[in-house]
């Protein structure tokens, strides 16, 4: 996966990984619940049995397991990964707000999540499920919710459905109350990976909300003062700074669709127009200049 072997470098550290659906990225440990012998909990011994039936059907033997672990539970010290990468995992767990707690401790200053879900009708029992809201999100974390709260019959299970709008709006949650300091850089409506999914790629950046410029006039300002000096990497990080805290204004998804272009970089930009689209479908001239980067029409993925 491009995107993937972009934004991971480094040391990293992998949530569940899947030997069919591997990332291959070196210097990656993969951290699971069991690896067949050890385990967690009991319950995840015999999921285990599960997934080794699941990846003999694919021809290939279950990722070996380095540690064993979840997303609520990374046994690492504070800031010893480069990256986090995890793909079809993260609606596993019962505490998404936790789980991005517990991430960015064994992420370094500087480093990554990256982050593949499943979009809600990749799974049939989804379909007919309402989006996980904020504010369920939220009594789980008062609640401390975790693995050894759970009902056995809904052990490891989807607890969580996203879209990738939903997921967006948890991240600028966890910003703007201080759980954690993730800086939006990029997104996928539908994953470069298989393709039934969404993908954030988060930078963890300590100190983040120092640099969030709530009055429009002034960001505009700082923006346009970048630019006048030929600072396009400098204009780009305040508008993703911006989206990092509010993510639906259509306007800084357009400048980052802008600027992410002039820096060459058209096919992340295309995502934020996208986006912005989304937000404001009869905005004509975002419109005509999908049209015009993709050679085909606008088609609004979110019914």
């Amino acid at each position: 996966m491009a995107l993937a072997s972009k934004y991971c470098q480094g040391r990293g550290l992998e949530i569940g990984a899947a030997a069919h659906n591997a990332f291959y990225l070196p210097d990656c440990i993969n951290l699971a619940p069991c690896d067949g012998e050890a385990f967690l909990y009991p319950q995840d011994l015999e999921d285990y049995t599960h997934y080794k039936q699941e990846q003999a059907n694919y021809h290939v033997e279950p990722a070996r397991v380095d540690a064993l672990g979840d997303f609520l539970d990374i046994p690492f010290a504070d800031q010893t990964f480069d990256y986090l990468i995890t793909s079809h995992v993260i609606e596993h767990v019962p505490n998404l707000l936790a789980a991005y707690v517990e991430s960015s401790r064994v992420v370094k200053d500087g480093g990554v999540f990256f982050c593949i879900f499943p979009n809600r009708n990749a799974e049939p029992t989804d379909r007919i499920r309402a989006l996980t809201t904020l504010e369920q999100m939220i009594d789980a974390y008062e609640k401390r919710v975790d693995m050894s709260t759970i009902d056995a019959h809904l052990w490891r299970g989807h607890h969580l459905v996203f879209s990738l709008q939903s997921m967006l709006r948890a991240v600028n949650l966890i910003n703007n109350v201080g759980l954690g300091h993730w800086l939006v850089e990029s997104v996928e409506q539908t994953d470069s990976k298989v393709g039934n999914g969404h993908t954030v790629v988060l930078r963890k950046q300590v100190g983040l909300a120092n640099l969030m410029i709530k009055d429009g006039a002034q960001l505009n300002h700082e923006i346009g003062t970048r630019l006048r000096a030929q600072d396009l990497t400098g204009a780009l990080h305040l508008v993703k700074v911006a989206l990092s805290f509010d993510f639906f204004n259509a306007y800084h998804l357009y400048l980052a669709f802008a600027l992410s272009c002039q820096l060459d970089n058209a096919r992340e930009g295309l995502e934020f127009l996208r986006q912005a689209l989304i937000i404001d479908p009869e905005n004509e001239e975002y419109r005509q200049l999908f049209v015009q980067f993709t050679g085909g029409p606008f088609i609004n993925p979110v019914p």
